[in-house]
């Protein structure tokens, strides 16, 4: 019986764009049936090619695509998350619209869970019982413990680890290897920078760095205005 392949368009391009469009590359090497159909992006012209796919319009043109496209966001920036998080949210695409990808050298134990619109890359070793919310990104290398939850819209940078039973509340960042000790959780739109080593909570939208780490700034909210 010949399966149906499921076409993935990335909404984004350049830098995470490129990561996720090679896993979905990775995958239909390896025998799934994915394959990948373009980007959409709100800056580079339409036609031009990336992976040798092309940029079929700009993120609004969702609507305008087959209705078997599924959709997998990765335009997550660094400390600009609360425009991107309402950005994505505007374009309301159907629930059932998303698309998980998740890259053949990662590896994921099988009770997992994995929200619509996440993506998990290369050599990322996912334990069980954790989860993973709607529009996650976990990147290349990066670890999560046992009874981890990362919530909508986070972000697990390259060789970063989440030690067991640890919490990413919804689009907290954890910076390429960066640690955050067992149960230990970051509040929303937190941030935590490059190599980290997070071992009390972090309230939500603070940004922590160091060894250990500790409060540096704050990311602003949405519609702050500058001071």
């Amino acid at each position: 019986m010949t399966r149906r392949v499921q076409r993935i368009v990335v909404l984004g391009g350049p830098g995470d764009g490129l990561s996720v469009a090679e896993a979905v590359h990775c995958a239909a090497a390896a025998g799934r049936p994915v394959i990948l159909a373009g980007f959409l992006n709100d800056t580079l012209p339409r036609g031009e090619l990336l992976q040798g796919v092309p940029i079929l319009g700009p993120l609004e043109e969702w609507c305008e695509l087959d209705d078997d496209i599924h959709f997998v966001p990765a335009i997550q920036k660094v400390k600009d998350m609360p425009r991107r998080v309402q950005r994505l949210e505007d374009l309301d695409i159907p629930e059932e619209r998303w698309g998980i990808v998740i890259h053949p050298a990662a590896v994921v134990s099988s009770d997992v869970e994995i929200g619509p619109g996440s993506f998990v890359l290369s050599c990322a070793t996912i334990q069980p019982a954790a989860r993973i919310g709607r529009f996650a990104g976990v990147r290349a290398g990066a670890m999560l413990g046992h009874h981890c939850v990362i919530g909508d819209h986070t972000y697990v940078g390259p060789n970063a680890t989440m030690c067991g039973r640890s919490v990413l509340k919804e689009a907290a960042h954890l910076g390429p290897g960066a640690v955050l000790m067992d149960s230990r959780v970051m509040g929303r739109y937190a941030l935590a920078g490059i190599s980290a080593a997070v071992t009390r909570d972090v309230p939500e939208y603070e940004i922590w760095f160091g060894n250990p780490a500790r409060r540096v700034s704050w990311v602003k909210r949405l519609g702050q205005a500058e001071h």
